[in-house]
């Protein structure tokens, strides 16, 4: 109980100092929240998305990729005390840009996402993946990789464990492309 409470102590630091460095700048956070990503992207977050300034040192990641025939963008949205959710949004060439959704395996089911976890992206291989814990030691949680694919990110692996285990370990295939 005590780890779960200094977490959110440092979730609460880490918005006071955000916060604090708005505030020192002049800075609004509606009015330019990721300065690096064109207002076009930035217009297909989600409300739900509270964009995080560079003063927490996280900023949008941005791959251009003939392959892919357009630009991908990662734009952080919220920061927990053990993972960053973040919003892909994909651009071709002189098209508008346009949220991607994810799969989710959740109670037993598949639903889709607009959020990833700690995403890592690939440009040479087309492959992107994250992975998301349901509580800070592990033990739940998932694994998801894809491949882009013909305009598209594929699934290609999932690996999930819904029920915490008592220790962190290797996650069970819920689905592997064939």
């Amino acid at each position: 109980m005590m780890l779960r409470s200094l977490g959110w102590l440092a979730v609460a630091t880490m918005s006071l100092s955000a916060g604090v460095t708005i505030a020192q700048t002049g800075k609004s956070v509606d009015g330019d929240a990721h300065p690096q990503v064109p207002d076009e992207v930035a217009a297909q977050m989600s409300d739900t998305c509270a964009p995080l300034g560079e003063s927490r040192g996280i900023s949008p990641q941005h791959y251009s990729s003939e392959e892919m025939g357009g630009d991908l963008w990662l734009t952080p949205c919220n920061a927990g005390a053990y993972q960053i959710s973040y919003e892909a949004i994909y651009q071709a060439e002189d098209t508008a840009p346009r949220k991607l959704l994810f799969a989710q395996w959740r109670n037993g089911s598949w639903n889709g996402t607009e959020l990833l976890f700690n995403p890592t992206f690939d440009p040479a291989t087309g492959v992107l993946s994250d992975q998301y814990k349901d509580r800070g030691a592990g033990g739940c949680g998932g694994e998801r990789t894809w491949e882009w694919q013909e305009g598209g990110f594929r699934l290609i692996e999932y690996l999930a464990q819904e029920t915490c285990q008592n220790e962190a370990g290797e996650y069970p295939v819920i689905f592997e492309a064939e």
